[in-house]
């Protein structure tokens, strides 16, 4: 009895981690964005996608209408998945660990989600919206092969 108090305690203690995690990852998220968005090392062209994107998702004008359930969040949040992963991949993974204030672990699940929300576009549309900020020499595994 006393074993299974214990792994109760342990199982409630690890989903309030996991769930303090996840609540702090939209402010960790933000401060990552401003920080590279005052990095001098990040294009102009990448800031300037970032700004156009944070303007289309508060704008009342959308591809798809706000109205429209589900598909009125969509395209917003794609968007921004999109260039958020425009925006760390024109660093270097150290730069983003640097500013980075949530767990690493988080980091790399954040880095993966983003980088699934690529699979929902055409090649040609990924190319000219996110590989053009990736470094010379990068191999991408998901549309380099087709």
């Amino acid at each position: 009895m006393r074993e299974e108090v214990n792994t109760r305690e342990e199982l409630l203690s690890t989903v309030r981690n996991g769930i303090s995690e996840l609540l702090m990852l939209i402010p960790n998220l933000l401060k990552l964005i401003y920080r590279l968005m005052q990095d001098k090392d990040v294009p102009a062209t990448d800031k300037a996608m970032m700004l156009g994107t944070v303007a289309y998702v508060l704008s009342p004008l959308d591809f798809f209408p706000d109205m429209i359930p589900f598909l009125g969040k969509v395209d917003d949040l794609l968007l921004m998945a999109l260039v958020i992963k425009r925006l760390t991949d024109s660093v270097s993974y150290e730069v983003l660990e640097e500013y980075w204030e949530g767990n690493d672990e988080l980091l790399e699940t954040l880095d993966k989600v983003l980088s699934y929300s690529t699979l929902l576009l055409p090649p040609g549309l990924y190319r000219k919206l996110v590989k053009k900020a990736r470094p010379a020499g990068f191999a991408d595994l998901n549309f380099d092969a087709q």
